[in-house]
């Protein structure tokens, strides 16, 4: 399945996440891309469908949500590495450079990744979600030094701005010897 349109929400509590997904697919006809519990204790809904259903469900969302609303985000014209970044990692092709960016949120970190690629020459090595990171996310890429800092820089000015930067990490020429653990979770 191609997606490029995405909404994700996020909440604190796994009962609220179960009531606001009924509510969004009631709302508005959307697939499921992913619906679970996350340590610690959220829960995280991904969805996809066209730009007006998923708007309608991802607002639908927001309202249901309350108080246990963590981050939210919906993206249409989601670039095409995004997805498969979610479902694995890929060995690095340029070795140049690595960026991570660590998240309080999977949504905060599935947003800088498209944001990412449509700013600058980077590839998505991987998006660490939800319980893999303990609640948080990591958003991996690869590229050149300066490509990398164009991306990290916007992607940062973005999730900093809601609130959900953990930390932004460049390392310029990685030495050979962790290449094998860039994807390893």
């Amino acid at each position: 399945m191609n997606v490029d349109v995405i909404g994700i929400l996020e909440l604190s509590s796994i009962a609220d996440g179960f009531m606001v997904l009924d509510r969004i697919v009631k709302e508005a006809p959307v697939s499921i891309l992913k619906a679970e519990g996350i340590n610690p204790g959220k829960y995280l809904i991904m969805i996809t469908g066209d730009v007006a259903s998923v708007k309608i469900a991802i607002d639908e969302g927001v309202s249901a949500s309350g108080d246990s609303l963590i981050d939210h985000v919906f993206l249409s014209n989601l670039d095409n590495q995004v997805i498969p970044a979610i479902k694995s990692c890929r060995t690095p092709e340029k070795w140049d450079a690595i960026g991570l960016l660590e998240t309080n949120s999977v949504a905060a970190a599935v947003e800088a990744a498209d944001i990412c690629v449509k700013e600058s020459d980077v590839r998505i090595v991987g998006i660490i979600t939800g319980t893999e990171a303990g609640g948080k996310a990591v958003l991996k890429i690869s590229g050149a030094v300066g490509d990398i800092e164009t991306a990290m820089n916007s992607a940062v000015v973005v999730v900093s701005g809601k609130g959900q930067l953990y930390r932004d990490i460049i390392i310029p020429g990685p030495h050979s010897d962790i290449k094998g653990f860039v994807c390893g979770d």
